[in-house]
């Protein structure tokens, strides 16, 4: 078994046993004994299970920041892209469920202080989602397709915040609405709420 392998099948296994367990009941023994691997293998690839948490949040986060440049890099309008990026979130939360649940229920509050302060790597992915969702808010009111009568920035934090929580409640099954309508309705919602008046 390759290094690539290995660490793969550590990270495919974590997940599996943190979703269905939770972070704080899944040991690195059993972890390493269900993906085939010794122990010591698991600390020489990740060093610790918060090392395995951070990898799976990084990886999550990595694609799907690298899903929200690609919409802003086809060049539609703020409207056309706003819609879009409320598609692709929840398609992209909904194939990736497991990891979602993780990391919207389990994130350990001592990693939350040790790495999400300001200047960390996992602090910038989180803060580089807004100023993405911010140049798709500034697209829109530069060429007329949204109205945002909030400044950007602060519009996109709100606009982030709803979707965050939607996503969390949903992922907590507190929201029975199918992935696919959830996305439609925020769809809907944001585009009401930022159409210029003679879109409204």
């Amino acid at each position: 078994m390759s290094d690539t392998t290995r660490s793969r099948a550590i990270l495919a296994t974590a997940s599996r046993l943190f979703a269905t367990r939770g972070y704080s009941q899944t040991t690195t023994a059993e972890i390493a004994r269900e993906a085939g691997v010794a122990e010591g293998t698991l600390y020489h690839h990740f060093g610790s299970k918060d090392g395995i948490f951070l990898t799976l949040f990084d990886e999550t986060m990595e694609g799907y920041l690298a899903g929200i440049e690609g919409i802003l890099a086809r060049g539609a309008t703020g409207r056309e892209t706003l819609s879009a990026f409320a598609r692709f979130h929840f398609d992209y939360v909904s194939l990736r469920k497991e990891q979602y649940l993780i990391l919207l229920r389990d994130f350990p509050i001592h990693l939350t202080v040790e790495h999400f302060a300001s200047g960390s790597p996992q602090r910038e992915k989180l803060d580089r989602i807004t100023r993405l969702f911010s140049r798709i808010l500034a697209r829109g009111k530069t060429d007329g397709t949204l109205h945002l009568p909030f400044p950007v920035r602060e519009t996109a934090e709100m606009l982030r915040g709803s979707f965050y929580g939607a996503t969390r409640l949903k992922m907590l099954d507190l929201i029975q609405v199918p992935f696919p309508r959830l996305a439609r309705m925020t769809e809907a919602y944001w585009l009401k709420a930022l159409a210029p008046p003679r879109l409204a």
